[in-house]
C-alpha cells in the first residue's frame, strides 16, 4: 500500500501510447498523458474527438485498447457518465447504492446525496427528477463508493 506522500507525488494517470480504433477508424493515436494527483483537469474536443473513449480508457472500461498503451490509474475510480442511466424501476437511493457493499452503504448513499443537494429525495423515483438532479444524482453513485 502507497504512503500518503507517494499517492501524492505519483502520477494520478499515466498514459504511453495509448491507442483505439473502431472498425478502422482511429480516435486515439499513440496518446501520451500524465496528470498530477489532486489536480482538476478539462477534457475539451469537439463531438467525436474521443474524450469519452479517452475517459473510458482511463476508468479502465475499455478493454479494447490497442497499441503499447501502458495505463497507471488510481485503485478506486468511479466514472459518471454524460447521461444519468439511473434506473427508471430504482427509487434514487438504491441508484445510488447500485453495486455498493457493506453494511454502512445506505448511510454513505444519503451523505452523498446530501453532498450533492438531493437530500430528502431518497425515495423519489428517477423520473420524479429534473435532469440536473438526475445528473447530480449520478454524481451521488460515483461518491458513495469513495473514489
Amino acid at each position: 500500500m502507497a504512503t500518503h506522500t507517494e499517492q501524492l507525488t505519483r502520477p494520478a494517470v499515466r498514459l504511453h501510447g495509448l491507442t483505439r480504433s473502431f472498425k478502422g477508424r482511429t480516435v486515439l493515436d499513440g496518446i501520451d498523458l500524465e496528470l498530477p494527483a489532486g489536480q482538476f483537469t478539462a477534457l475539451l474536443g469537439h463531438s467525436g474527438s474521443g474524450k469519452s473513449t479517452l475517459l473510458r480508457a482511463v476508468a479502465g472500461l475499455d478493454h479494447g485498447v490497442e497499441g503499447d498503451g501502458r495505463l497507471s490509474a488510481p485503485e478506486r475510480v468511479s466514472v459518471v457518465f454524460q447521461d444519468s442511466r439511473l434506473l427508471p424501476w430504482s427509487r434514487v437511493l438504491d441508484n445510488v447504492l447500485l453495486g455498493a457493499e457493506g453494511k454502512e452503504a445506505a448511510g454513505r448513499g444519503r451523505a452523498a446525496l446530501a453532498e450533492v443537494g438531493l437530500a430528502g429525495r431518497e425515495r423519489a423515483w428517477p423520473g420524479e427528477l429534473s435532469g440536473g438532479e438526475a445528473q447530480r444524482a449520478a454524481l451521488a453513485r460515483a461518491l458513495v463508493r469513495e473514489p
